[in-house]
């Protein structure tokens, strides 16, 4: 998950610190060699897999719209009927994304997964068992259902849960999931193309959504609760323990137990006192507001981007360039999932060393000037048909997804999961959710009809929704690189961070190494690039 310069376990490592405040750890063990640092990886492993269900779910859409069997099965439905295929699934988003943050907060983020776990698989055996367009439809109202309430509280407890250095690029990773079930779904409609004269070349995909869940059910027993979670429920001893077993692998006299434990118990009884618990604690100040308005536009962004045409009608993308026959589709559309992926992971990886805003940044210019050249390819294909113009559309389609994927996918949940406080941060989490199931609803009912109206036109609405991307996120993106969660607090109610102008006040730089015992303050967040 992390070279290995990040993995603190000899105390008799030493530290170069940038100043006295802030250490950043060297060792020759890396985390995959350290045994604790391997069973919390493992555990954070397990939480990632809560990506894979969306992801699964909006690849097999893509491809059961390629396939003719489903066509056929269920009349042929016109793009007012895709559109509410499509649309019922985040409508069940947005009907649980607040609840699945309240009961977060009251039971633990792991046994919310677990309720969601089991709405999906038993949406998933209704969907793959469907007879007819109306029990389909409602079994893609309980998918969205159960996605929701078993990826509300996921990234969050990663986030919680991580080991401090591994923390950026563990919650960076939970969105790349998200292909790792479009690459399942895709070659798996891939592979059932051929079964023309069966309804399993759709029923397969669609009871294999439930999969990845029970995998991810029987692991979840094995994974803890976060310890800032029992710390806010007055379970200390139990939160300490976590701190003990995970951070220093049993040893009492690793300082990072002392220090992370007295951090978080502080920075959580003081939002408790100053802010209580309700669901007004996300907007009682400024900094609050703030942080709400990065949180809600972050997740607009994920699906008001452009992606939402490409991620659940490709097909019809396709299909306006000339590309029609069902192989040809859901071969790009396998290969494209693949490199979605490669792309996410890349990304995740540099959140430490890039770091959030430049991402953010290179993502925005990226995305507004593919998508334009993309939009002006296919305004040409449309008046020439010429097929050179659709091989550029498809390397731009690519080319998008590049830039869409190196910050957009691992940063949609884990940048607001970052900068909210703990008293706001698992229902600043339901409320991103709930934007991005709002996005989502109206790109999958709008998207297919506005496509058949207006064909490549209505591309130019996001090449609009582009430009102000780019101009917020260079103004209100602040970098959280290299700072704690409960010290990103601080940046946020700290100096201004318009156009990412907070900086750390400046110290003298130690060049001789100081003794892990020496450093009064946590052994935690690689600054060093």
């Amino acid at each position: 998950m992390t070279s290995s310069d990040d993995s603190p376990t000899d105390t008799k490592a030493h530290l170069t610190a940038t100043n006295l405040e802030y250490a950043i750890p060297t060792t020759t063990k890396s985390w995959f060699r350290t045994p604790h640092l391997l069973q919390l990886n493992i555990c954070v492993g397990i939480v990632l897999i809560s990506s894979t269900t969306m992801g699964f779910d909006g690849s097999m859409m893509n491809g059961l719209q390629s396939l003719d069997t489903w066509f056929t099965y269920f009349g042929s439905p016109d793009a007012t009927w895709l559109g509410l295929m499509n649309a019922v699934m985040p409508l069940g988003v947005i009907v649980l994304s607040i609840p699945a943050g309240w009961l977060s907060d009251a039971i633990g983020r792991r046994y919310t997964m677990m309720c969601g776990i089991v709405v999906l698989v038993a949406a998933a055996a209704m969907q793959a068992a469907s007879h007819n367009i109306a029990t389909f439809i409602v079994a893609r109202f309980f998918v969205g259902a159960g996605i929701e309430l078993s990826c509300v509280p996921a990234p969050v407890l990663i986030t919680e849960i991580a080991y401090p250095t591994h923390r950026g690029k563990a919650t960076s990773l939970f969105q790349t999931c998200f292909f790792l079930g479009a690459i399942a779904s895709s070659w798996c409609t891939f592979g059932t193309f051929n079964m023309t004269n069966s309804t399993w070349s759709w029923r397969i995909p669609s009871a294999l959504q439930a999969f990845f869940p029970i995998v991810q059910f029987m692991g979840l027993w094995f994974v803890p609760e976060s310890p800032r979670w029992l710390i806010g429920k007055g379970r200390h001893e139990e939160a300490r323990a976590f701190l003990l077993k995970y951070y220093a692998g049993g040893d009492e006299s690793n300082p990072i137990v002392d220090h992370e434990y007295r951090e978080i118990s502080s920075r959580i009884e003081a939002e408790q006192a100053a802010a209580g618990m309700g669901w007004s604690s996300l907007w009682q100040t400024t900094a609050d507001r703030k942080r709400l308005a990065i949180t809600a536009f972050t997740a607009f962004i994920s699906q008001w981007a452009g992606n939402g045409i490409i991620t659940y009608y490709l097909s019809l993308v396709l299909e306006s360039v000339g590309i029609k026959d069902s192989f040809t589709k859901t071969l790009i559309n396998g290969i494209l999932q693949i490199f979605n992926y490669i792309v996410a992971i890349c990304g995740a990886l540099l959140v430490d060393r890039v770091g959030r805003r430049r991402l953010w940044i290179f993502s925005a210019i990226g995305m507004l000037v593919t998508y334009s050249i993309f939009t002006a390819c296919s305004a040409v294909f449309a008046e020439t048909e010429n097929h050179t113009v659709a091989m550029v559309v498809i390397v731009f389609i690519f080319l998008y997804y590049f830039c869409y994927d190196i910050a957009v996918t691992p940063l949609t949940f884990a940048y607001p999961a970052e900068i909210l406080p703990f008293h706001a941060r698992q229902k600043g989490m339901a409320v991103c959710n709930l934007c991005n199931g709002l996005a989502l609803m109206f790109n999958s009912f709008v998207n297919p009809i506005a496509l058949e109206a207006i064909a490549w036109k209505y591309y130019i609405v996001y090449i609009v929704l582009l430009f102000f991307i780019t101009i917020i996120v260079y103004l209100f993106y602040a970098e959280t690189k290299g700072y704690t969660l409960e010290e990103i607090a601080d940046v946020f109610e700290g100096p201004a961070i318009v156009a990412g102008r907070f900086r750390r006040p400046s110290s003298l730089r130690h060049e001789h190494p100081i003794d892990v015992k020496e450093v009064p303050v946590s052994m935690i967040e690689d600054i060093s690039n």
